[in-house]
């Protein structure tokens, strides 16, 4: 982000309280996730962190849970949860929750979409590697998260990487070079 030339910025600070004001509130007016991040911190706070995720796992697991003929449509819905999870951590900045949502939504398409999963088919290949990208995402956004909260993930990513390997995507999880067991 650039920075205010030194002596702008002095005159700027220097400005009387009220015009400041009426300065910050035009500029807010045209960014709608500055106004959410403000919106956020000022007036949630950490329930509204803990109501943010909820909803969306609600999202995860109503899309996961789902009726899909084919692997390209359960693909489109999924990708289509990728968006709020974005916009989730640039408003919030909830590393730790995006990792638990990320974690949440391989469990359940792992867990209820198997069918979809069983063959690597043309069909599967897409999903397939959708779901390696996911989890080698969230190992990696794991790895920078203090290592005393490598616990309580430990057990729910190892048990999702057997079966992620186990399922259609395994092929694209070893060619990402996804590991089977995770510390």
């Amino acid at each position: 982000m650039p920075t205010l030339e030194k002596n702008l910025r002095k005159a700027i600070l220097a400005l009387p309280a009220a015009r400041k004001d009426k300065l910050l509130v035009q500029m807010l007016a045209s960014q709608p996730v500055l106004q959410e991040q403000l919106k956020f911190e000022l007036l949630e706070g950490p329930q509204g962190l803990e109501l943010r995720r909820e909803a969306l796992a609600a999202q995860v697991q109503t899309v996961t849970k789902g009726f899909y003929y084919n692997a390209s449509e359960l693909l489109s819905c999924l990708r289509q949860l990728c968006s709020p999870f974005s916009h989730h951590v640039k408003v919030t900045g909830d590393v730790y929750g995006e990792i638990n949502l990320l974690l949440l939504l391989l469990q359940e398409v792992l867990f209820h979409q198997q069918e979809l999963l069983q063959v690597l088919t043309g069909g599967t290949e897409a999903l397939g590697l959708f779901l390696a990208k996911r989890t080698e995402e969230m190992l990696q956004k794991l790895d920078k998260l203090h290592e005393d909260l490598h616990v309580e993930f430990a057990h729910a990513v190892n048990e999702v990487l057997p079966k992620l390997h186990a399922s259609a995507a395994g092929y694209s999880a070893r060619k990402l070079g996804v590991p089977v067991r995770w510390k």
